[in-house]
C-alpha cells in the first residue's frame, strides 16, 4: 500500500486497543475510503428521496449516473493505480520523494483527458439537458481522479485528515440535497435528479479539495519527470493488465445483467438493474472486514518474516537459516490466510441469516435480500481473489497473478452469461460459481508456487540486469524531454527578461548620474 504500513508499524509498537482501533480505521480508509463513503453517501440519497417522494424515473435516472460513474471510473483507472502503487513503493524504497509530486500531476493529467473523452463521447447525442451531461461528466473525472489521488494518499499517511474529508463531503452533500428538494435550482427539466446530482458534485468536490490539498501541502517539492512513471509500462506490463482484468471481473456480471429481463432503460442512456446492483453493493459491504484484517496482517506480521527470508536469501544466508525463515514466512502467510478466511466467512453466514430480520427493518425490497445472500458468497470468494493476487504480487510472480485475473474475469463473464435467462432465482449463481472457478485456480497457483518458494526465488532471478527499453520507455523520455524544454524556454526567457531589466537599471542608473554631474557643473 505504498506507505501505509510504516503508520501501522509504528501503531502496533504500543500495544492498546485504542491503537488497534487506530490501525484498523486507517485501514478501512485506505481500502474502502472512496467506495464506502460513495455506498453510503448515495443511499442517504436514496433515503432523501424517498422522503420527499421524488419520482421513479427521476430516481433512475439519477441511479444510473451515480453506478456509470462509480463502475466505468474504476475500470479506467484500476490498471493505473496497479501501476502507480509499484511505482510509488520503489520511490519510497530508494528515498527518491522528489518523484511522487511530478508522478502525480503527470498521471492526473492523463486520467483527467481520457476520462473527459469518454464521458464526453458516451454523452454526445444523448437525450439529456445539456447541463445535466455537464454535471454527469464533470461527477466521472472527479471520481476517477479521487481513485487515482488515494493511491497517492497512502503514502502522506495523514489518515484523520482523509476521514475527515469523506464526513465533510458526505454532510455537505446530504445538508445541500435535502434543502434543494426543498427548494430546487431552477434546471429546465429533470429538475429533481439535477439538483441531487448537484448536491452529490458539491460533496465530492470538497472532498476532493481537502485531500488535493493534503497531498500538494505534503509533497510541495519535486523535479520535472512527470511522466517517468510512463516506462514502468514497458517494464511492469503484467501489473496494468492484472489491475484491467481484474476490474472487468468485478463488474462483469452487473454489466451483463443490465441487459437481463429485470434490466432497465432510462432516458435513452443508462442501461442498469436496480435489482441486483444494489444487492451486490451492499454483499461487498459484507467483505470490508477481509481488506482490513488482511492489509493489518500482511503490513504488521508477515512482512518481516517476508523481508527477513528474502534478506538472507539475498545476503549470503547459510541454507538451514534460509529454510528456517521460509517455513516461518509460508506458516504466517497461510495462517493468516486461513484466520481471515474464518473470520470473513462467520460474518458473511451471519449477515446472510439475518438479512431476513435487517432487510425487512430497513424496508428494502425482498428479491433484492435473495440475490443479496447468493452474491455475499461470490463477494467472499471474490475478495481472497484478490488476496491471492496481492500474495503472488508480493513474491514478484506477476504473470501467474495475471493468469488469476484472467481466469476471475473470464469465468465471471461464461457463467453470469449463462445464468443469465434462467430467471431471476438464478440472479448471482454465476457470480458465485465464477468466483469459486477462479479462487479455486488462485489457490492451486499460490500453493504450488509457495512449495517451491526457494526453488522458484533463486531459479527465476535473472543472469544479467536488462537496459530499460520498449515503446513506454521511449514514450516517457520524450515526454519529459519536451517538458524539460518548455521549461527551459521559460527560464532562459525569464532570464533575459531579468538580465534587460537589470541593463534598463542601470542604463537608466547612468544617465541620473550624468545629468547630476553636468548640473553641478553648471553651477560651479
Amino acid at each position: 500500500m505504498a506507505g501505509i504500513g510504516f503508520e501501522l508499524k509504528k501503531i502496533f509498537k504500543e500495544e492498546s486497543f485504542t491503537n488497534r482501533s487506530k490501525a484498523y480505521l486507517y485501514s478501512a480508509l485506505v481500502s474502502a475510503g472512496p467506495w464506502l463513503s460513495s455506498v453510503i453517501t448515495v443511499n442517504l440519497l436514496f433515503f432523501i428521496m424517498e422522503i420527499q417522494g421524488v419520482s421513479g424515473q427521476e430516481k433512475d435516472l439519477f441511479s444510473g449516473t451515480i453506478v456509470y460513474s462509480f463502475v466505468f471510473s474504476q475500470i479506467l483507472t484500476a490498471p493505473w493505480q496497479f501501476i502507480i502503487t509499484r511505482y510509488i513503493s520503489d520511490k519510497l524504497y530508494v528515498k527518491e520523494y522528489k518523484y511522487i509530486r511530478p508522478s502525480f500531476i503527470g498521471l492526473n493529467k492523463i486520467i483527467f483527458f481520457l476520462s473527459l473523452l469518454i464521458a464526453v463521447a458516451f454523452y454526445w447525442g444523448k437525450p439529456l439537458p445539456n447541463s445535466y451531461k455537464f454535471m454527469a461528466i464533470y461527477t466521472f473525472v472527479i471520481i476517477s481522479m479521487i481513485w487515482i489521488l488515494m493511491v497517492y494518499l497512502s503514502a502522506v499517511k495523514n489518515y484523520e485528515l482523509i476521514a475527515k474529508a469523506y464526513i465533510s463531503g458526505g454532510l455537505l452533500t446530504f445538508a445541500l440535497a435535502f434543502y434543494l428538494l426543498k427548494k430546487p435550482l431552477e434546471f429546465t427539466t429533470i429538475i429533481m435528479s439535477a439538483n441531487l446530482l448537484f448536491s452529490y458534485l458539491m460533496g465530492i468536490s470538497l472532498t476532493f479539495v481537502i485531500l488535493m490539498y493534503n497531498f500538494l501541502s505534503t509533497f510541495y517539492f519535486g523535479n520535472e519527470m512527470e511522466y517517468d512513471f510512463i516506462r514502468y509500462l514497458s517494464k511492469y506490463s503484467s501489473l496494468f493488465f492484472i489491475g484491467l482484468f481484474y476490474t472487468l471481473g468485478l463488474w462483469a456480471d452487473n454489466i451483463i445483467m443490465w441487459f437481463s429481463e429485470f434490466g432497465i432503460e432510462t432516458f435513452e442512456t443508462y442501461h442498469f438493474s436496480p435489482l441486483y446492483d444494489n444487492a451486490v453493493f451492499l454483499a461487498y459491504l459484507t467483505i470490508i472486514p477481509t481488506m482490513v484484517l488482511f492489509l493489518v496482517s500482511v503490513e504488521t506480521d508477515f512482512y518481516s518474516y517476508y523481508k527477513n527470508y528474502f534478506g538472507l536469501a539475498n545476503k549470503k544466508g547459510t541454507f538451514k537459516e534460509i529454510k528456517l525463515a521460509e517455513n516461518k514466512m509460508k506458516d504466517v502467510l497461510f495462517n493468516q490466510l486461513i484466520y481471515t478466511f474464518e473470520v470473513q466467512g462467520l460474518i458473511s453466514l451471519t449477515i446472510i441469516l439475518l438479512s431476513k430480520y435487517i432487510f425487512k427493518f430497513l424496508n428494502v425490497n425482498s428479491l433484492i435480500r435473495n440475490i443479496f445472500r447468493v452474491t455475499s458468497i461470490g463477494a467472499l470468494f471474490n475478495i481472497f481473489i484478490l488476496l491471492i493476487i496481492l500474495v503472488l504480487l508480493y513474491f514478484e510472480i506477476r504473470k501467474r497473478a495475471l493468469l488469476v485475473s484472467v481466469s476471475f474475469f473470464v469465468f465471471n463473464t461464461a457463467f453470469t452469461w449463462f445464468f443469465k435467462d434462467k430467471g431471476i432465482s438464478y440472479y448471482g449463481y454465476g457470480f458465485v460459481v465464477g468466483t469459486f472457478s477462479a479462487f479455486c485456480i488462485g489457490a492451486i497457483i499460490l500453493f504450488k508456487f509457495m512449495k517451491k518458494i526457494s526453488y522458484n526465488t533463486f531459479a527465476l532471478q535473472p543472469l544479467y540486469i536488462k537496459k530499460e527499453q520498449g515503446i513506454f520507455v521511449f514514450i516517457a523520455d520524450n515526454l519529459n524531454f519536451y517538458k524539460e524544454i518548455k521549461l527551459n524556454k521559460a527560464t532562459i526567457f525569464i532570464n533575459l527578461f531579468r538580465k534587460r531589466k537589470v541593463k534598463n537599471n542601470t542604463l537608466r542608473s547612468r544617465r541620473i548620474k550624468r545629468k547630476r554631474r553636468e548640473r553641478r557643473k553648471k553651477k560651479h
